[in-house]
């Protein structure tokens, strides 16, 4: 799992419809990566952590697309101010919808962010929560 799908891990359905050229600054080099997701069905979170070599110095949603989301996908920059960018993806989903709202704030060397998602199908709805951190690590090899 890359750095910009742990962005939207959870998500998997979300689609990036226009490319911004604007992002998150960040250093450079390799980065380890800690996300945390929270959903009802799991008796406990889920802990991933992963190491990825970053060339680019910014995190933008170009770098958060992936070429497997749903094309049906709405997706919203909330916010793109400094250090921090706030998106939202509403997804159909089978027999309902689906509604993601994200954070990424960079420290440069750092990045936290977290997520909330909501799905609501057949007249329930369920939430699932993700949180990450990461820290870049040295240079890539």
């Amino acid at each position: 799992m890359t750095i910009r799908n742990i962005l939207l891990a959870g998500v998997l359905l979300a689609a990036v419809p226009a490319a911004f050229a604007d992002g998150i600054p960040v250093e450079p080099g390799m980065w380890e990566m800690t996300s945390t997701m929270n959903m009802p069905m799991l008796p406990q979170p889920r802990v991933t952590t992963v190491t990825e070599c970053m060339e680019k110095s910014e995190i933008s949603m170009d770098e958060v697309r992936t070429e497997d989301m749903d094309p049906d996908c709405s997706f919203v920059m909330e916010q793109l101010d400094g250090d921090t960018m706030k998106w939202t993806v509403d997804c159909p989903v089978e027999g309902g919808t689906s509604h993601g709202e994200w954070t990424a704030t960079s420290g440069g060397d750092t990045v936290t962010g977290d997520g909330v998602i909501t799905v609501s199908f057949q007249g329930q709805t369920m939430e699932m929560t993700m949180n990450w951190s990461g820290q870049r690590i040295g240079p890539c090899e």
